[in-house]
């Protein structure tokens, strides 16, 4: 790909980026631990996924391989049941050849396509081809339907094609109906047991180059300032003009601002001899009371309000190579311009920050990286903010103006496969390896009084360590450790087998094999073994870090919020860290969830270390969390700030990011980096000012709320709620006699009905008139509901098996065991779908095999509803009903207006997480 270098003219720069073409990119494909990697070139980087598997007999939730071996070109996928799929690569060729197919009946692969492709990007599958949603559409499935080709096409024309099985149904999604801004590709093909083998084609290029000596407009994205091009703004730069005069407008910007007075690290004076905080020359925490403080050097009060990616150079840069062609302008390597390009020697050609370039233009000098530094601390201390968040390399420029930063250990031990960026504590050589990293990079800030803590990672995924470890190969100390734990528990194979449903000879036959996990002993047995991996995990970092440093307080791993809910992970890491840091992307709080992880780490204060909102319509980049206008993008930070601070054990927060993200993607994702409004200032170095007028009001009065007991602000916006309520209960009558499932009320209890109204909407904008009544009775074989659902577009469900969920129908929560433990579902909690289109349609989620459901459904006679009855057998549940018996419960009603995708749900007690998370499930009671 050609890249642009040595031209030191700027219209000479213009010509040259007019007539540049898009270039035919290589793609290239190969086998990973996780899936299929696709270099996309100029479109970036892909996965497909491995097949997941389907077996006969309706309603399986698709399988994972249980066991992966890949060697170069060819894979070898095992799964549950002894089936086998052999992958190979054959230039632009794959195929995939099942083996011993038993029952397998289907398979399915995804690819996740970038958000970003929503601006110009197209699809293409068989000869329906369109646009990917700029805006979220109506249902978030945009096409389904059977072909043999599928193609994607970037802004930039970009092309990737996919030859695959004729006779393959597709779906392309949009998956902002879940507030997870992605598309993503599925695709279903039937396996044929006359002919096991499948072929694929791969295929990447371009679409036809623009006329040589043509400056193309149509593909420009982005304007010689950083800015979209065609998007206008409040406070878009229109001229060089405008940025120079910036310095003196913006002086007396600042020079307005009164902030009020604090202590020399931002702590709240006097606060230590009230409180009786410890002065200890370090930042520290105690507990006065119920209440959590983080305590200054100086041993006053000190709410962390820090800011990720403090500086520039990181979110702020983009990566050009293979799309220089979308840029109006692109600076000089040479002069001082050549100060925009990223300083490391591989990606200075590829990366470059038009923040940078901007400040070049509005103070008419390269850009020094410590000056610019320096100049957003003052800024950012007017505005309240009192420290330096994660992601930064400002640490020296901190020290010299006195402003507190965290740190981050130097963990770069890589990942065990299938865990993302967690590393084995059972390899003896990565501990040496740790070891002697900590012994160059800590003792050099180990008395240094401006540190606040140390992270440990960031948005591990702990949550997939019980299935991955399981499928590794004997090569990695973490699977032997495993093999020890299970010889020691069960000593005999025999028990071994009957316990995990497995049949091998020895225990050293489980080293390189894949274990399925379809018991609840093997569910019970990861459980315990997840405890251990923890234990030595946590032990093995802070054994080691307190060898350097005796110091500094250990603030945790960044946690998401689904990774955190996890009773053993938080009470093994609340045992070990100090402050435990979780990335709490949210709109409304929800304090009961938050509360419940506090208990869980044994009451260890919390720091909520990454969020921010965005106004896409009033900036330059695009949206994530998104709200109508900056004033309310700074309302929003207040209510989460405010509503932190006053929970008594979230002692700090930190702002995801300093400057917005670039508007083509920040560069270490390459083509398709994350480019939302992140920033508190733009691309041309202005202010948010009011989004930042709404932030000060409560980085000003933090004290009030942590010292005073102030009540937090509250956003008027009902996004930003949260609506669990207090547990329901609901009672099942025993049944008056024999049961017959058609909809009918013959041999029901009299109990009235309980109501599911509108507003107890968790997913979607609206309920388009959705509510709902139920019903629930019992007898010695079965638990049965009868549910009249109100819907003026009603029995819309083309869905199948695990998707049931996606359009009209039920879903159905109940657990008999530890009423009181919230967190993951257990191995015995099931989640029951009910399709309300036709009598028959049913799956159990998370069920090793499929029960027998029996189902029924049936309009109501004003053709504005319908209603479900089922007969759930208890055997399907592992319960035996007795009178008086307590289960957890819940019901969900799902709405589609065609079928196709589900456009809201509403559930009786719980939340839009309950499939997830049983902390929100409500109570049924067996009674006579």
């Amino acid at each position: 790909m050609r890249i642009l270098k040595n031209l030191t003219m700027c219209t000479s720069l213009f010509a040259a980026v007019g007539m540049l073409s898009v270039q035919a990119s290589a793609l290239d494909f190969k086998f990973s631990d996780k899936g299929i990697e696709i270099n996309g070139g100029a479109m970036g980087n892909f996965e497909l996924s491995y097949p997941k598997i389907s077996l006969r007999g309706g309603g399986d939730k698709p399988k994972d391989p249980i066991e992966k071996k890949v060697n170069g070109g060819k894979a070898v996928l095992k799964y549950e049941g002894g089936i086998q799929a052999d992958l190979e690569k054959s230039g632009d060729n794959l195929s995939i050849t099942f083996s011993n197919p038993g029952d397998l009946e289907k398979y399915r692969m995804e690819m996740m396509i970038p958000f970003n492709f929503n601006d110009g990007g197209k699809w293409k599958v068989g000869d329906k081809e369109g646009e990917f949603p700029k805006e979220k559409p109506p249902k978030p499935q945009f096409y389904q339907g059977n072909a043999n080709s599928v193609q994607i096409t970037s802004d930039t024309g970009q092309v990737m094609s996919f030859k695959v099985p004729e006779y393959t149904y597709h779906q392309l999604q949009d998956n902002r109906e879940w507030n997870w801004k992605i598309f993503v590709w599925i695709m279903f093909a039937n396996f044929n047991n006359d002919n096991p083998k499948s072929e694929f084609t791969i295929k990447g290029g371009a679409a036809a180059p623009s006329i040589p000596g043509q400056k193309d407009t149509s593909i420009l994205k982005v304007d010689k300032f950083g800015q979209a091009f065609k998007k206008d703004f409040p406070d878009k730069v229109k001229s060089e003009e405008e940025l120079k005069k910036d310095v003196e407008t913006e002086k007396a910007y600042y020079d307005s601002l009164k902030v009020p007075a604090m202590d020399a690290l931002g702590g709240f004076p006097g606060s230590g001899e009230k409180l009786g905080l410890k002065k200890t020359g370090f930042f520290h925490v105690e507990k006065k009371g119920e209440k959590w403080f983080l305590a200054d050097p100086e041993g006053n009060a000190f709410f962390h309000l820090g800011i990720c990616s403090f500086g520039a150079g990181g979110e702020d840069s983009t990566y050009i190579e293979g799309r220089e062609n979308i840029y109006e302008w692109l600076p000089p390597h040479d002069g001082s311009f050549g100060s925009a390009w990223h300083p490391d020697k591989w990606w200075n050609p590829r990366a470059v920050s038009f923040y940078k370039a901007n400040v070049v233009r509005k103070y008419g000098e390269a850009f020094n990286d410590a000056v610019n530094t320096k100049r957003l601390i003052e800024r950012v201390k007017k505005f309240g903010f009192n420290s330096v968040g994660a992601f930064s390399g400002s640490a020296g420029v901190a020290k010299q103006e006195k402003f507190p930063y965290v740190a981050h250990l130097p963990l770069y031990l890589g990942e065990v496969p299938g865990i993302r960026g967690v590393f084995d504590p059972f390899d003896e050589g990565l501990l040496k390896k740790m070891d002697e990293s900590f012994s160059k990079s800590i003792p050099g800030s180990a008395d240094e009084p401006l540190v606040i803590g140390y992270f440990l990672a960031n948005e591990q995924g702990w949550e997939d360590l019980p299935r991955a470890v399981p499928a590794l190969p004997g090569k990695h100390p973490c699977k032997l450790k495993l093999v020890e734990m299970l010889k020691n528990k069960y000593k005999d194979i025999a028990a071994f087998n009957t316990a995990w449903g497995m049949t091998v000879a020895s225990f050293d036959d489980l080293k390189e094999q894949g274990l399925p996990l379809k018991t609840k002993a093997s569910f019970e047995d990861m459980q315990t073994y997840n405890e251990l991996f923890l234990e030595a995990y946590y032990k093995a970092i802070v054994d080691t870090f307190r060898k350097y440093d005796k110091n500094h307080m250990l603030i945790g791993n960044r946690w998401q919020p689904g990774t955190a809910n996890s009773e053993v992970l938080c009470r093994v890491a609340g045992k070990y860290m100090d402050i435990i840091s979780i990335n709490y992307y949210t709109s409304g709080i929800d304090a009961a969830f938050i509360r419940r992880l506090y208990e869980w780490t044994g009451k260890k204060p919390q720091m909520w270390s990454e969020f921010y909102f965005t106004a896409e319509k009033e900036s330059n980049a695009g949206a994530g969390n998104d709200v109508i206008s900056q004033k309310e993008r700074g309302e929003a930070y207040r209510y989460y700030v405010e509503g932190a601070a006053a929970l008594g054990f979230v002692v700090g927060i930190e702002w995801f990011t300093m400057l917005d993200q670039a508007v083509t993607g920040r560069f270490f994702e390459k083509q398709n980096g994350e480019r939302a409004n992140t920033g508190i200032f733009n691309v041309a170095d202005r202010p948010y000012k009011n989004c930042v007028a709404e932030m000060m009001k409560t980085n000003y009065g933090i004290y009030d709320v942590v010292l005073n007991g102030k009540a937090p602000y509250i956003y008027d916006n009902p996004r930003f709620s949260v609506k669990a309520k207090a547990s329901r209960d609901v009672q099942a009558g025993k049944a008056l006699g024999p049961m017959k499932i058609d909809c009918q009320i013959e041999n029901w209890p009299g109990r009235p009905p309980t109501m599911i109204s509108g507003e107890r909407l968790v997913i979607g904008r609206e309920n388009f008139g959705v509510e709902a009544a139920f019903k629930a009775c019992w007898d010695d074989k079965n638990l049965y509901l009868l549910v009249n659902i109100t819907d003026p577009t009603p029995m819309k469900n083309e869905q199948k098996d695990d998707s049931l969920w996606n359009s009209d129908g039920i879903e159905i929560f109940i657990g008999g065991e530890k009423l009181d433990q919230a967190g993951p579902l257990l191995f015995t909690d099931r989640q029951i779908l009910i399709g309300g289109g036709k009598s028959g349609q049913f799956c159990v989620v998370n069920a090793s095999t499929q029960p027998q459901i029996e189902t029924a459904v049936a309009p109501s006679v004003d053709g504005k509803g319908y209603t479900i009855e089922a007969a759930i057998p208890w055997s399907a549940l592992d319960i035996k009903p007795k009178e008086g018996m307590e289960l957890l419960f819940d019901i969900g009603v799902d709405d589609s207006a065609d079928g196709k995708g589900r456009r809201c749900q509403l559930m009786w007690n719980g939340i839009a997480r309950n499939s997830s998370d049983r902390g929100a499930w409500g109570r049924l009671k067996l009674v006579p």
